[in-house]
């Protein structure tokens, strides 16, 4: 019966010992990447430029927790878009990453976001941006003087 109690003892004070410690607020297997929300420069109909930060702690590289397949920008017409929507794929250069949007049409409002593959942890999105493209002002109509 001694025995039986003294397990008891035993397996509480390693399942409490096991509890406090195994659990750290401070512990984060997934690194930390975040993307800038993308700037969008020369806005024309077929293209535009798109910018965005990049920003990676060097601890997390150096420790490989971050492990990223790919960078890029996805953009649709529909808010939200993902990496299933077009597309363009790009890779960081002193924290920044740049890349040109194609086949985009005059008049038409595009979400753009830019994203990181991480391995094996999904997919990490900036915040999203909205732009126009080839906005067209109307002509307006001429006033023509009257000849006499």
């Amino acid at each position: 019966m001694k025995l039986n109690k003294w397990l008891s003892i035993l397996v509480v004070s390693c399942s409490l010992l096991i509890g406090f410690t195994a659990c750290d607020d401070d512990d984060n297997d997934y690194g930390e990447l975040s993307l800038g929300t993308p700037v969008l420069t020369e806005i024309a109909a077929p293209t535009a430029i798109a910018t965005s930060d990049v920003m990676v702690s060097q601890k997390d590289l150096d420790e490989g927790t971050i492990r990223v397949m790919a960078y890029g920008f996805c953009y649709d017409t529909s808010k939200n878009p993902t990496i299933y929507s077009a597309t363009v794929k790009t890779l960081p250069e002193n924290g920044k990453m740049e890349a040109t949007l194609t086949e985009l049409a005059d008049n038409t409002v595009y979400y753009v976001r830019a994203f990181a593959t991480l391995y094996p942890n999904g997919v990490v999105y900036s915040p999203e941006v909205e732009m126009t493209v080839g906005v067209t002002e109307p002509e307006t109509p001429s006033e023509e003087t009257p000849t006499e």
